[in-house]
């Protein structure tokens, strides 16, 4: 055995059993769950009607009464005929998907009218802002010679401009 070293040669053939061992045990553990969830599901069911006509169900038929055997049927029973069959999980999960990109692209054209909004908004303050700093105002006519406005014509054009600020810039 080497200096420092704990683990000698038995305890190395010790754990390779153990593992066989437990690789085994393993499996014969599975095989007998599986085969005790196996056995109820094989049993028979009995049905029969007693002679104050009530109805038993049971394992064994019972002696001197007339037993019939009950099909079982281990599937999910049929939907009632005025049901509706509810949808199974795909589609359930493509409705789901189907609904959240609708909503994803909806939440999108918001908060893009919502940035058209506030940059229309901006650009009317700023036009208001350039129009009461400046001293006169021009614009060009057909043959691009200035023309300009007067003091009425500008107070117009503020009041139009405080207007337009007063709708786009809630």
């Amino acid at each position: 055995m080497a200096a420092g070293c704990n683990i000698g040669a038995h305890d190395i053939i010790f754990d390779l059993c153990c593992q066989r061992k437990n690789k085994i045990f393993n499996t014969l553990l599975s095989f007998w769950l599986l085969w005790a969830l196996a056995v109820p599901a094989g049993a028979q069911v009995y049905k029969w009607v007693d002679e104050k006509g009530v109805t038993h169900y049971g394992e064994r038929a019972p002696q001197g009464a007339k037993a019939r055997e009950v099909e079982q049927h281990l599937a999910n029973p049929a939907p009632a005929p005025g049901k509706a069959t509810p949808p199974d999980w795909k589609a359930q999960e493509l409705e789901f998907r189907r609904r959240r990109i609708e909503s994803e692209q909806a939440e999108s054209r918001q908060e893009q009218q919502d940035a058209a909004n506030r940059r229309d908004c901006n650009e009317a303050r700023d036009r208001l802002a350039r129009l009461k700093a400046a001293h006169r105002i021009y614009r060009l006519d057909d043959k691009g010679q200035r023309v300009y406005e007067s003091d009425d014509e500008r107070q117009a054009s503020v009041a139009q401009l405080e207007q337009q600020i007063a709708q786009r810039c809630r």
